[in-house]
């Protein structure tokens, strides 16, 4: 498709784009995402989606974006726009100056549970999004199943979130659960070992014979994991801190629990 040029803020393309950015019910309700940068738009396109629209600058054709515009599918519509207008439509300070409005529908639970689950990551009141893209990134590094998030989870479908995950989101996409104590108990039925992440009280991770199948609970950054499914679990997990802290970052223990996992299945 032809590249044209969008010079409004009124295009309605760029209002679309606008829109899904800050609206977490109408990206839901178009099945749409907005993407910002390279990365996220080329690891769309490596897991098979095919942007509806795409914004870039002269800019980032002069630096070397024309790899990118070249994999587009044809039915992509190209847009070049000006620094000033990207910059508007950009969630960042320093905008790569590529973006896409790329049709993505989040899977159904019932489609992952009917997969054969070995290892999986269940969120509880996780608020950060940098947190929560960061994780998506980790799990999908370390060959995480699938990734469940409760009610009151930051949407991990949100600008800053995507862009944190580096498109490993379009790779390990999470799934959202409206019921996580009903989600444990279809996976304690299937044999998976359910592990609270807990600050302290648990057992160390390193002691636990992870190489069955595997399910980390892991709370939110301020408040931890709700008592009701704490209290679910099959065990406590902790992470030992030499230093007097309240508790690791989420994302980090997320990682530190995955690896072990790796590890010790791999060894």
């Amino acid at each position: 498709m032809p590249i044209r040029e969008i010079i409004s803020s009124s295009n309605r393309y760029i209002k679309e784009y606008r829109r899904l950015a800050g609206n977490r019910k109408y990206r839901r309700a178009a099945g749409k995402l907005a993407v910002e940068g390279p990365n996220a738009v080329k690891e769309a396109l490596s897991a098979g989606l095919a942007p509806e629209v795409v914004f870039f600058t002269r800019n980032f054709i002069d630096d070397g974006g024309t790899a990118i515009l070249s994999c587009l599918p044809g039915g992509s519509r190209q847009y070049l726009v000006n620094s000033s207008l990207f910059a508007r439509l950009a969630d960042t300070e320093t905008p790569q100056e590529i973006a896409a409005i790329i049709p993505f529908g989040a899977p159904e639970l019932s489609s992952v549970m009917a997969r054969p689950l070995s290892l999986v990551l269940i969120l509880d009141s996780l608020r950060d999004p940098g947190n929560m893209g960061t994780i998506v990134r980790t799990a999908a590094a370390a060959g995480v199943d699938a990734l469940f998030f409760g009610p009151g989870t930051v949407d991990p479908y949100s600008p800053k979130a995507l862009r944190a995950s580096a498109g490993a989101i379009f790779h390990l996409p999470p799934v959202a659960v409206e019921e996580p104590l009903r989600l444990l108990k279809l996976l304690q039925s299937g044999g998976m070992l359910v592990l609270a992440a807990q600050p302290q009280g648990g057992r160390l991770y390193w002691e636990m014979d992870l190489r069955g199948k595997t399910a980390f609970l892991i709370g939110g950054e301020s408040g931890g994991l709700s008592p009701e499914l704490a209290a679910a679990a099959d065990l406590d997990v902790t992470i030992p801190q030499l230093a007097p802290l309240d508790s690791l970052n989420a994302a980090v223990a997320a990682a530190v629990l995955v690896y072990e996992v790796l590890r010790q299945r791999s060894g």
